[in-house]
């Protein structure tokens, strides 16, 4: 991963951001300097891609995203070679998940493309909470410290370069755990036939209410750009 900081004087009054927020990032196409800037009533941009930003700092007019070096890709190759002067068109935010502060139990299950996101929610816990939180990434060297006023209890799950074994690492830790009580608030978020699959886990296997969860598709295998509106809710 590479944590990339965006600043310029266009970031004035940008707001703070709320745990799991996006934004809108649009990269330059083959062959141009700077992406065209988009117009309100003009055609979607080819090369735009969903980020949660994981800080805003309004007083420096800065947003810092963490990107995903997976290989070819509008945002991947662009952020593997990014340096400073280079222009990126940024929109937003967008709401995210707002986690129930008088819950005393989460369960945060996710891969490295929803780490950014695991993280601003952490951050909102309060010291009465607990969290346990399941992270799948490529290695062990993507481990890094995680934040919270929150009791922590951290597992980081190895899936290795095979992007076709997306979430079996997460099923499985899963299978380890005791059953997450009836007030217990999940978040789930990771490739999207994994999120649905693990979903399904936790409510066959281990008795969760659906309304218990709420799930994300990040990212999809074989899709370009997949939905940021991807929430799971299909049968």
């Amino acid at each position: 991963m590479r944590r990339i900081t965006l600043k310029g004087a266009e970031l004035e009054g940008f707001p703070p951001v709320g745990p799991a927020s996006y934004i809108k990032l649009i990269f330059p196409e083959p062959g141009q300097t700077e992406p065209v800037r988009p117009l309100p009533d003009g055609p979607r941009a080819v090369s735009m891609r969903t980020y949660t930003p994981l800080a805003v700092r309004p007083e420096a007019l800065e947003v810092d995203v963490d990107f995903v070096l997976h290989g070819e890709g509008p945002a991947s190759t662009w952020a593997a070679q990014a340096s400073v002067g280079q222009v990126l068109y940024l929109m937003g935010p967008g709401p995210g998940y707002q986690p129930d502060t008088a819950c005393t139990e989460h369960l945060l299950l996710a891969d490295d493309s929803a780490l950014p996101a695991v993280e601003t929610i952490l951050a909102t816990l309060p010291a009465s909470a607990r969290a346990r939180v399941l992270l799948e990434v490529i290695s062990d060297a993507e481990q890094r410290p995680l934040h919270s006023a929150a009791k922590l209890e951290v597992s980081w799950l190895a899936r290795g370069t095979n992007h076709r074994a997306a979430g079996q690492p997460l099923a499985a830790a899963l299978r380890t755990l005791a059953p997450p009580g009836p007030d217990t608030r999940i978040y789930l978020a990771c490739e999207a036939a994994a999120m649905r699959r693990i979903r399904q886990q936790l409510v066959d296997e281990l008795g969760v209410s659906r309304s218990q969860i709420v799930g994300r598709g990040y990212w999809k295998l074989d899709v370009v750009n997949h939905p940021d509106h991807d929430y799971g809710d299909d049968a």
